[in-house]
């Protein structure tokens, strides 16, 4: 009888494993179930650890939902697709070896106060997106979670932050994200729940504080919000804190200790041209002056000058981040009191000059960035003082001479790219001790510039001189053998020019150091100059690809030679003895010839040991025509037939005659389409549709309300009524397929406007943005553009359209910082001026709208709060 109730066991236990796989993906201890369209926990095997139920339709989750899976320790409830998730008293009761739980991305996340009982061992608990409301931290929800120590509330809806006392229990708590809910306020007796901690991050961004003001706020009975807390990280991005509220607000923290704070994307500043505006002086970090403050960011706002003294509080500050401001001005003492800094970012803003006194009282200053500004002029003598600086980013601006800095005693790292360099005259003088030397996209033609760097700096190991087209050379000095070079960026260059004259032949003959070297598209042939290369006895790297070689003799390179990349140039067929000592080699895009002349090669290629940077098998036949794009590891040496010259006359006129045929079938069919791309349009959407005869795909109806949110100035309410909205949107025609939100009909009447567009883009599966010159000067549409990547960024995902309408030239669109990021990285729509391209810009439109895509992580996207105009 016990061995029955034995089989009986064994065999339940089978089938359930086998019920189980159905319905997930188990993968050792890790059960995959997303996007099942499951309706509850399904049963899993005792051994998982891990389980993933996000994207499915779960409604309920109970003491019994989880019974017998005492090993879990990872638990992935987010992004149901119904209406609510109702998590029962006890649902996790017995799991206490779970230490992440995932209940975010819920449209009601509705909890019974004993929900988390059990989760004795929870450590990380995501509850983002899930319409909770402050009852989540004044309640006994959170209670049982002594071990927490990451909680994420992001985008809810609380609206004031009074954590209940036994938050002071949990002592492993250190990093809460409160990022973008809807809290007006935080005064001292809100946050008594978490005195006595020490935060590593909290996240306090987009929650804007709007009671929080230099007009109406008690500050003094408000109190120190953080009284008695102090934090590693603080983050108060896109706040809306302006100079006075900035002052205001760190007086009244005064004395809590902050490491690192983030006040990003804000209002601060009086940008250009808004006079009524302040930027911060010396008053406005008063308060932080008792912080201990080590870090501060305040980049992406709109300061327009740096005043006198105004960071003097800070005098234990090592990095200040004012990257993506409005700087044009640097007053004389700006920097007083920063005793103890080592950073400075000052990229991406407005600046046109440099002064002797524009970096005074930074002795310990380590790292400048100034890259990416209007940087023009260097005044006689500036950077003069900076004895421990090592790093200075000039990157991206307009100079154009060297002759002007100051002697940098200790510098390292000189970053001179994309700028306007025509002469290195002076750089050995400012820069003898530096390692690193940047001059790649300058205006450099004579090599000589090579010769007197290496010639005066001793320690340089790094020179990048690539994309300056040099293509002359009329040294003045010689380089000497004693020199430390390791790498050489010559890419995107003339070199061809320089050899071709039979001057500077002896360029490599010293550099004995040098490990890695890039000769990439200098329009090199073949013949290369002999021993041209025999100085680099220490080179381990080369790349000559993008160039015009057709042979390469075997004692072309170095014995010592490991990696050599020779793709995309005419070698029809490499001799094997040339790269014998290459472990690491790229051949492809060259044009093969597989005849005789691979006799000795295609043995090699399929007995050699060497490293293919592309597959063997993507190495083809370009001749003869029978042979065209077969791999060469399947051609034979065994069979060689000597060259027919009748064969090839008759070749050479099949190539002439077909090569004719084509370019005028070519040019023909261009000019044709030019002039009917219109009806070829329409033609191929009917055939396909007859193809398909099917229903009419209506869009999938999910979790938004309306397909696209269409963002545009009032002023073209008309033009985008009679072209967007009666072509696209359902309620216009029963033809139509997309369900289109605009201001003028969907906005909630008497709501704040913010509000009704952020509604608008977050209740929208897409926010499409018709950029007109109107939209470029409204301050609301703008507004919403800032938002709708704010979406992008935050959900991952590709939710931002962008129409261009009108003759607004790319440049022109450049100038708004706003908009520059995302025309740099992402794909807009241009209006067509021409009628008959209508029809596929609606289809490409609609295309974009339904499309569900994702995008990568982006740290250059830029976001900013706009002033409404």
């Amino acid at each position: 009888m016990r061995r029955v109730r034995v089989l009986f066991v064994v065999i339940g236990v089978f089938v359930l494993s086998q019920k189980c796989d159905s319905l997930c993906q188990i993968s050792g201890e890790l059960a995959l179930c997303d996007g099942r369209s499951l309706v509850r926990v399904p049963m899993l095997p005792s051994y998982v650890t891990r389980v993933s139920l996000s994207n499915n339709y779960i409604g309920e989750v109970n003491e019994t939902s989880f019974a017998g899976q005492e090993q879990l320790e990872s638990i992935d409830l987010g992004t149901q697709k119904t209406e609510k998730l109702l998590v029962r008293n006890n649902a996790f009761r017995g799991l206490t070896n779970l230490t992440f739980l995932h209940l975010g991305d819920i449209q009601a996340l509705i909890l019974e106060p004993s929900a988390f009982v059990g989760l004795t061992n929870l450590k990380n608990l995501v509850l983002l997106y899930s319409g909770l409301d402050e009852s989540i931290l004044e309640g006994d929800y959170l209670r049982p979670l002594q071990s927490l120590e990451t909680l994420n509330l992001f985008g809810n809806k609380i609206r004031r932050i009074r954590p209940a006392l036994f938050f002071q229990n949990m002592t492993k708590l250190k990093e809460i994200n409160l990022k973008l809910n809807t809290i007006s306020s935080i005064c001292e007796g809100d946050l008594l729940g978490f005195q006595g901690k020490h935060f590593h991050l909290l996240e306090l961004s987009s929650i804007y504080l709007r009671d929080m003001n230099e007009y109406g706020t008690d500050w003094k009975k408000c109190g120190n919000p953080f009284a008695n807390i102090s934090v590693t990280v603080l983050a108060l991005s896109g706040n809306g804190f302006s100079v006075e509220k900035t002052q205001l607000f760190f007086k009244a923290t005064e004395g809590t200790r902050i490491d690192y704070l983030i006040l990003s994307s804000n209002t601060m500043g009086r940008s250009i041209g808004y006079f009524n505006l302040k930027d911060p002086d010396k008053r406005t970090f008063e308060g932080l002056g008792k912080s201990s403050l080590k870090i501060l960011d305040i980049s992406k706002n709109s300061i327009f000058s740096l005043q006198f003294s105004v960071f003097s509080a800070l005098k234990e500050a090592e990095v200040i981040m004012l990257a993506h401001n409005k700087i044009n001005k640097i007053e004389k003492g700006a920097f007083l009191g920063l005793i103890s800094l080592r950073g400075l970012d000052l990229s991406n803003n407005l600046l046109g000059e440099i002064y002797p006194y524009t970096f005074e009282n930074l002795p310990n200053v380590v790292h400048i960035n100034l890259s990416y500004n209007h940087i023009g002029v260097i005044v006689y003598k500036s950077f003069d003082g900076l004895y421990n600086l090592t790093t200075l980013d000039l990157t991206g601006n307009s100079i154009t001479v060297l002759h002007t800095f100051a002697k940098i005693p200790n510098l390292k790292q000189l970053l001179l790219g994309d700028n306007d360099i025509q002469s290195v005259y002076g750089l050995p003088v400012f820069a003898k001790t530096s390692t690193v030397v940047e001059l790649g996209n300058n205006k450099l033609r004579d090599l000589k510039a090579l010769y007197e760097i290496l010639a005066n700096l001793p320690y340089v190991q790094t020179i990048l001189f690539g994309s300056n087209l040099i293509s002359v050379c009329f040294p003045s000095h010689s380089i000497p053998p004693q020199n430390s070079l390791m790498v050489l960026d010559l890419q995107k260059n003339a070199m061809q020019s320089i050899w071709a004259s039979e001057v500077c032949l002896d360029v490599f003959d010293n550099l004995s150091n040098l490990h890695s070297i890039s000769l990439m598209g200098n329009a090199l042939r073949s013949p290369l100059p002999k021993g041209i290369f025999k100085g680099l006895v220490s080179l381990k790297s080369m790349d000559l690809s993008f160039n015009m070689l057709t042979y390469l003799p075997k004692d072309t390179f170095p014995k010592n030679l490991k990696s050599l990349d020779l793709s995309h140039n005419s070698l029809s067929s490499p001799d094997p003895d040339a790269f014998l000592s290459v472990v690491l080699i790229n051949l492809s895009d060259n044009p093969f010839f597989c005849d005789c002349s691979l006799k000795k090669f295609l043995p090699w290629l399929n007995k050699t040991n060497t490293t293919f940077a592309s597959p063997k098998e993507s190495l083809r036949c370009e001749f003869p025509k029978q042979l065209l794009g077969v791999s060469l590891v399947d051609c034979s040496a065994d069979v060689c037939e000597e060259d027919d010259e009748n064969l090839m006359a008759e070749l050479r006129i099949v190539l002439l005659v077909t090569s004719s045929t084509v370019l005028v079938l070519t040019t023909v069919g261009g000019i044709a389409f030019a002039h009917l791309r219109g009806t070829c349009f329409n033609v191929y959407k009917r055939a396909l549709a007859r193809v398909l005869e099917g229903p009419r795909n209506d869009p999938a109806q999910d979790r938004f309300k309306y397909d696209a949110y269409l963002c545009f100035s009032h002023t073209d309410f008309r033009w985008v009524n009679r072209a967007l909205l009666k072509r696209l949107d359902s309620q216009f025609s029963e033809n139509n397929l997309l369900r289109l939100c605009f201001e003028a009909r969907d906005f909630m009447p008497g709501e704040d406007h913010v509000s009704n567009i952020r509604d608008a883009i977050w209740h929208s599966r897409k926010t499409v943005c018709v950029v007109s010159r109107e939209f470029l000067k409204d301050g609301w549409c703008l507004e919403a553009f800032s938002l709708a990547q704010s979406r992008m960024i935050d959900e991952l995902r590709d939710v931002l359209v962008m129409v261009v309408v009108g003759r607004i030239p790319h440049y022109q669109l450049m100038k708004y910082q706003l908009i520059r990021a995302f025309v740099q990285k992402r794909e807009y729509l241009q209006w067509p001026e021409d009628s008959q391209d209508l029809e596929w810009f609606y289809d490409r439109l609609t295309l974009k709208i339904l499309k569900q895509g994702r995008v990568e992580k982006q740290s250059d996207i830029k976001l900013q709060n706009i002033p409404k105009s």
